[in-house]
């Protein structure tokens, strides 16, 4: 089940989604869990671009989600968070962001729900894989007018700089 960001005609500009209408909608949420559960799903996830937070709260009113993948937030967490509510336990989780991490979650499913879990978050070292050439030549060509203002060096920092505090 997707789940988009609730405030996106507030975070963007509105006619760039002129008939978009967005919403937490826990109700909407568990008619669709309900119905998937209804047509023989074992399990049920939650493809979210909610953010952190908003997952944590959906996870504590909505039952019959077995985890929420989540983005927004772009926060890098190495476990799931079990969050519980009326009927039973959500996983929370989000892989970081840019493709810096690939989050694994395996289920073992006996009869018709999830039973156990096992999570992985992976770290994805993008300097050790080789570039598409092709893609690669067409990034130098685009920058190419630009690249000396995209190398302009703005400031310098002593330490490590965190965002958000994500690792």
């Amino acid at each position: 089940i997707g789940q988009a960001f609730p405030y996106t005609p507030i975070a963007n500009p509105r006619y760039m989604v002129p008939d978009w209408s967005f919403g937490i909608r826990d109700d909407s949420m568990q008619k669709w869990v309900d119905e998937a559960r209804a047509k023989g799903a074992q399990a049920v996830v939650v493809l979210s671009h909610n953010g952190m937070d908003v997952d944590l709260k959906m996870a504590s009113r909505v039952t019959g989600i077995d985890a929420i993948f989540g983005g927004h937030t772009h926060d890098g967490v190495p476990r799931p968070v079990e969050v519980k509510n009326a009927k039973g336990v959500t996983l929370v989780t989000n892989a970081g962001s840019n493709g810096k991490f690939l989050g694994v979650m395996d289920f073992e499913v006996k009869g018709t729900r999830v039973v156990s879990y096992k999570y992985r978050l992976l770290p994805v070292f993008s300097n050790l894989l080789p570039a598409d050439p092709g893609m690669e030549a067409l990034i130098k060509k685009v920058r190419a007018p630009y690249e000396k203002k995209l190398n302009e060096k703005l400031a310098v920092s002593d330490d490590f700089l965190y965002r958000r505090g994500n690792f």
